[in-house]
């Protein structure tokens, strides 16, 4: 059993990083010289997706446009010899037939935007996986398909957050199976603190069964007056087996400014050509701010 196709939903406004994205759509803004959705492409890749499916809003159509073939470019870096480059390139290019793009005209939340794609999805199980949640070091896609291989359910990544902070996640509430895994009962969008059932968080990481279609279309609007991904999975619990993984890398909230900034400090790290250099600029800036 594999997964094949993923869901990247990319339709938001971005308005946390206007004004620079009045032009360009915030899954486009770059970590280092790779735009975010770059980094959700290879993630996806590199465990056997094939078919790629864009949620997004009518202006967007930058996930087509970067994935495609450019030959004036490749012509380019040809008489340039820059074969590393060139060969980068080429590698994140996907045939028209394996990508869609689906439109979500109005922001009615993730759920929604999910819902919009079960005709193209039909039958198979299939991920979701959100730009914003860049995650580095180890594949957390590859981790949470390992787990669906095993469980044969759905699975969705979790992470440990402050307890001032589960307030703004999706928060799991189950049985403990081991240090990383949870069967989950229920998950609760956005609770105080005092209502939080844990600590543990939904990040933007799923490997979904197909039934969760099912339960999509059964329920209301929640959190912010949007369908909510995680009300129709807590649905889905009380029926069938989901489980939760807490993944093992690092994950930065890129809809964030400083999520963002740190991203690209962690990145820059541990890029090749910067890290030697990195810390000392860092160091100069830190201390010329004084």
């Amino acid at each position: 059993m594999s997964i094949k196709t993923v869901v990247i939903p990319v339709a938001g406004m971005g308005t946390r990083f206007l004004p620079a994205t009045k032009v360009i759509s915030k899954e486009m803004l770059p970590i280092l010289d790779k735009p975010l959705l770059h980094y959700a492409i290879e993630e996806a890749k590199s465990i056997g997706i094939k078919n790629f499916i864009f949620v997004t809003n009518i202006n967007n159509r930058f996930p087509i446009l970067y994935l495609s073939r450019n030959i004036r470019l490749e012509k380019h870096l040809e008489q340039k010899s820059n074969t590393k480059v060139l060969k980068a390139i080429k590698s994140l290019t996907i045939q028209s037939k394996n990508i869609k793009l689906v439109l979500q005209k109005n922001p009615l939340g993730l759920g929604d935007a999910v819902l919009r794609t079960k005709k193209y999805i039909r039958d198979d199980d299939f991920a979701v996986l959100l730009p914003d949640d860049l995650i580095l070091g180890k594949n957390c896609l590859k981790e949470l398909v390992a787990v669906y291989n095993k469980k044969k359910s759905s699975v969705i990544g979790s992470m440990h957050v402050n307890k001032n902070e589960v307030n703004k996640y999706g928060i799991i509430k189950g049985d403990i199976l081991n240090s990383k895994t949870i069967k989950v009962s229920e998950l609760v969008e956005k609770p105080t603190h005092k209502n939080a059932p844990s600590n543990l968080a939904i990040v933007g990481r799923y490997i979904l069964k197909n039934s969760i279609f099912k339960y999509l279309s059964k329920i209301n609007k929640g959190s912010g007056n949007e369908i909510q991904l995680t009300d129709a999975i807590s649905l889905s619990a009380k029926y069938e087996n989901v489980f939760s993984f807490r993944f093992t890398g690092k994950r930065y909230d890129c809809g964030s400014k400083l999520g963002f900034l740190k991203a690209q400090i962690a990145s820059a790290l541990i890029d090749p050509e910067l890290k030697k250099n990195i810390r000392i600029e860092l160091n100069k800036l830190y201390y010329e701010s004084k």
